[in-house]
């Protein structure tokens, strides 16, 4: 039998490559987290691609602090009253089944059909610790994303919305249309996504992007913060990568050579690297 071919060829196969850094975190005898799922939904396959994309180190560090970021967001996000989590390009995610949650919390799925089909396959017999339903649907067709919003805006009080390692893959006029469809329907109150100054497909190495060519970064914003905000969201609580990976004890990796490259940098260019990447969590004016 051939081994698994380790070439991201679109979008879904990278929920293949983060799902097996969970996987690799939750082996780890100091583990920030437990996803005894996440190894199955990666597979063989997950594994391979992980190997070959350059920066390993690198990534699995990121991939680690932006999942435990996200998790304390989704927490506060549900300190804060929401009965809703709508997890758009939710991949293999499986929060549902590992975090502390409410069992009246209510977890929609949306994806591919083919991705919703793979996971809901994977993990049959697994039981959620909250109410968990799934959506295949392509969200790129504008007519039926907005229908969907509306009918799920119209179920819920009081609603978060994850984009997690969603907007990286949008163009600055697909994410602006995202952001009005979602910021027009009143009860999706909250919106958590990770974000990157200065744009994910600038600041990314030519390596990487020789790796995600079939399914690259196109988000090219300078100031995604200032970008949302123009569509009427405000900054309810913002984590800084660099500050999480402190409050964690997970130090950014040693890579040679830009390791060095960071040590030697002026102060201002080095706080301006050091405070590029985070994640946010934006609300309504109403509630922030």
């Amino acid at each position: 039998m051939s081994s698994p071919d380790p070439t991201i060829t679109n979008v879904a196969d990278t929920a293949l490559w983060v799902a097996t850094y969970r996987a690799i975190e939750s082996e780890r005898p100091d583990a920030l987290f437990r996803d005894p799922l996440a190894g199955v939904l990666a597979g063989e396959r997950g594994r391979k691609i992980a190997e070959k994309i350059s920066y390993m180190k690198f990534m699995a560090w990121l991939m680690v602090v932006r999942t435990v970021a996200i998790d304390k967001l989704i927490e506060r996000a549900i300190a804060e009253g929401i009965d809703t989590v709508v997890n758009l390009g939710a991949g293999l995610d499986t929060r549902p089944y590992r975090m502390d949650l409410p069992p009246s919390l209510r977890w929609i799925e949306i994806d591919f059909p083919q991705m919703i089909q793979y996971k809901t396959d994977k993990l049959k017999g697994e039981v959620p610790r909250c109410r968990l339903d799934h959506i295949g649907a392509d969200l790129s067709d504008l007519p039926l994303r907005r229908k969907l919003f509306e009918r799920i805006g119209s179920e819920a009080r009081k609603a978060l919305v994850l984009t997690e390692g969603v907007i990286a893959y949008m163009s600055a006029s697909e994410a602006e249309s995202l952001s009005r469809d979602l910021f027009a329907v009143p009860s999706l109150q909250y919106w958590i996504q990770d974000y990157r100054q200065g744009g994910f497909r600038q600041m990314t190495s030519s390596r990487l992007r020789r790796s995600l060519k079939d399914s690259p970064f196109k988000f090219d914003v300078e100031d995604s913060l200032a970008f949302f905000g123009k569509q009427g969201w405000t900054i309810f609580e913002k984590r800084l990568a660099a500050d999480e990976a402190d409050r964690i004890g997970r130090p950014f990796p040693f890579i040679f050579p830009w390791s060095l490259i960071l040590m030697a940098l002026p102060k201002k260019a080095f706080e301006k690297f050091r405070n590029a990447a985070g994640y946010v969590m934006y609300a309504k004016a109403a509630v922030a």
